[in-house]
């Protein structure tokens, strides 16, 4: 297959980054009539090809993150409406594979609102596990021991302040 040109690859990025349709986007990378081309283009097999590739590129990266960051923003917004919140859980739930159709865990891909206690105790509890897995190790001595020390340095500027007013007041 060969490379596309300079105008087909700007009909591309229009199209696909950009989200315009395929006539603005003939247009605006160059074509003499825009109409005709974005007809060419699009009914090409290379161009079909190219155009899904690029979709799922972007699907999978910026959106993929843009979607992510507006779930997390939802589930934890103290002025989303509940529903909203477990709407959202739902989804990520679903796409972690964790509830739903792809669920790789038992549990009859019930809803939520059909699950017993224990059915919901075991699902939070491999979220908890997961959550832990991600988990940063945090070294509790190293940052008390740099509080000590800063504690120390205050508590000494403390006491050489009032022993220097004590001599003024003399």
């Amino acid at each position: 297959m060969k490379a596309f040109t300079e105008r087909q690859n700007e009909f591309l990025h229009n199209h696909v980054k950009l989200g315009m349709n395929p006539t603005q986007s003939a247009r605006v990378a160059g074509y003499a009539d825009p109409k005709q081309s974005a007809f060419q283009l699009v009914h090409s097999p290379a161009m079909i090809a190219k155009i899904r590739h690029e979709r799922e590129k972007l699907f999978h990266t910026d959106l993929a993150t843009t979607a992510t960051a507006t779930l997390k923003a939802v589930m934890e917004s103290e002025d989303a409406p509940a529903s909203a919140k477990v709407s959202a859980c739902r989804t990520v739930l679903e796409v972690c594979s964790l509830l739903g159709r792809n669920s790789q865990k038992v549990n009859d891909n019930k809803s939520l609102s059909d699950m017993t206690a224990d059915d919901l105790a075991v699902l939070i509890g491999s979220l908890e596990d997961s959550k832990q897995a991600m988990a940063k190790v945090i070294d509790v001595n190293k940052n008390a021991t740099e509080d000590v020390e800063d504690v120390e340095v205050i508590d000494i500027v403390e006491r050489k302040s009032v022993s220097i007013s004590d001599d003024q007041k003399k």
